[in-house]
């Protein structure tokens, strides 16, 4: 009787045992689920007309543009580049920044990188225009 009543004890201890760690496993994968990431990489096509020395991106509404996002020595007109992030910051509108050989900086602002994935940067009759896909 006495090995009858240890089994049913360690067979409700077994049982417990495997719900608990099933449960606790399907909860963390629930969490992934739940977390919606975005990417915030884009390229960037240069039909400015001029060369690009530099590129700087900055959330809207932030006061610094950060570090140079070129990863080549210039962008001559009509090339393109990739742009990737590596950063916590997920905010959804970004603010663009090029500089040419004389440190002259043009702006493009209130960019949604949520929804694009290509930025085409113009510049017509003096004004900084761009078209997204």
């Amino acid at each position: 009787m006495k090995k009858m009543k240890f089994f049913s004890i360690l067979m409700v201890f077994a049982l417990s045992l495997f719900i608990f760690t099933g449960c606790s496993g399907s909860s963390s994968s629930d969490d992934s689920d739940d977390a919606t990431v975005y990417s915030q990489d884009f390229t960037i096509v240069n039909d400015t007309g001029i060369e690009i020395y530099a590129i700087y991106v900055s959330p809207t509404g932030e006061a610094s543009w950060g570090d140079d996002l070129l990863t080549t020595d210039t962008l001559p007109s009509g090339s393109s580049t990739d742009i990737v992030f590596d950063t916590e910051v997920e905010e959804q509108y970004w603010d663009l920044m090029v500089t040419d050989s004389a440190g002259t900086t043009v702006e493009w602002s209130n960019i949604d990188l949520f929804s694009v994935s290509e930025i085409t940067l113009k510049i017509e009759n003096g004004n900084p225009t761009a078209t997204f896909k």
